[in-house]
């Protein structure tokens, strides 16, 4: 499974033997609750307003300790003004889903020998297939 926002590849898939791990997807919905007087029971009132979660993380083997240390500082620092689409390809049968006005709320880089982890929280809209 890849996964990207924008130019930025946060897990590269097969190709670069990055599978993100510990994969969890979140969909709320605003709904507004209304009781009445003397009802049985109160009504719920879908408001179309859909928030979705996207949490996992991912490990990049490096060539070195130094370079994983590098990898981790630098590309936490690259995470910022990114463009709000995130899209996931699934391998082998390339089906792409996207998550609309997506931001990064977290991300944790650790650096433990020459590999690098990295856990991502994203917080958006609608999430579909394309």
């Amino acid at each position: 499974m890849k996964i990207t926002i924008g130019t930025i590849i946060l897990a590269g898939g097969n190709v670069a033997n990055e599978q993100p791990y510990d994969l969890e997807i979140n969909n709320s919905r605003q709904i507004q609750i209304a009781p009445a007087m003397r009802a049985i029971a109160v009504k719920g009132f879908d408001r179309g307003n859909q928030q979705t979660t996207l949490e996992f993380k991912v490990s990049k083997r490096h060539p070195s300790v130094e370079e994983a240390q590098a990898y981790a500082i630098q590309h936490a620092a690259s995470l910022t003004n990114l463009p709000s689409t995130l899209v996931i390809t699934e391998e082998p049968s390339q089906d792409t889903y996207s998550l609309n006005d997506a931001v990064i709320s977290e991300v944790q880089s650790v650096s433990d020998g020459v590999v690098s982890s990295h856990a991502y929280k994203i917080i958006g809209g609608i999430f579909t297939k394309d």
